[in-house]
């Protein structure tokens, strides 16, 4: 229902698709910042937190409790996705959306 805004009953809705790294983070502050009534993202991959998670595993590759999971590159990838994109979601919920909803739209064998 966007009768009661001020924009005349217009949605407003942000669509980003195939957004690489930090771009999806853009894409996503824009859309709060505007005060988006509804944010479609589909992020294809999670360069900027990779790096710092595969130097963890270099430095704490047997005394970490996720040394295991952080082993092997395949696995540090697939964690980078899921933090990354649970933390987007988390912000989401603090900047007022309260329905926000993650759901695997194409798998990540497709947009890599």
């Amino acid at each position: 229902d966007t009768s009661s805004g001020d924009d005349d009953g217009v949605l407003k809705i942000v669509i980003c698709l195939h957004a690489c790294d930090t771009a999806t983070d853009d894409a996503l502050w824009f859309a709060i910042c505007q005060d988006t009534d509804l944010i479609i993202i589909a992020p294809c991959c999670q360069h900027e937190l990779r790096p710092q998670i595969d130097q963890h595993a270099r430095d704490n590759s047997d005394d970490h409790p996720l040394a295991e999971m952080l082993r092997h590159p395949i696995y540090r990838e697939r964690f980078t996705e899921m933090t990354t994109d649970a933390l987007r979601a988390t912000l989401l919920e603090i900047a007022g959306y309260e329905n926000t909803s993650v759901f695997e739209f194409i798998g990540s064998e497709h947009t890599a």
